[in-house]
């Protein structure tokens, strides 16, 4: 199913300046919301949400992120979780004791 062409204004919101605009607001902190970003840009809150989404890819977590994961990316958290999982089954409980969780700054 495809959609069609349709009469009226076309829509430039996605353009390469506006992209350039979110991914510059971006790159100070990524935790901004798409209401930070929307202010900085002088754009829409549903137009700066659409480049985030459609056109840049990210998915929003604690920040916003790329949604897709390269192979490489991929092959390390198999490998971290075989290593947490080879650990867990020769020490236990006592594993998770050990864990230490942190945000990056």
């Amino acid at each position: 199913m495809e959609d069609g062409p349709r009469p009226g204004r076309p829509v430039i919101v996605c353009g390469d300046a506006n992209i350039s605009k979110v991914l510059v607001s971006l790159s100070d902190d990524r935790r901004k919301t798409c209401e930070e970003i929307s202010t900085e840009t002088s754009m829409s809150r549903t137009s700066v949400f659409r480049v985030l989404t459609n056109k840049l890819n990210k998915k929003k977590f604690s920040k916003w992120v790329p949604h897709l994961l390269t192979d490489e990316q991929k092959e390390s958290r198999v490998n971290f979780s075989r290593n947490f999982l080879r650990r867990f089954q020769t020490e236990h409980n006592a594993f998770f004791g050990r864990i230490i969780t942190g945000d990056e700054a």
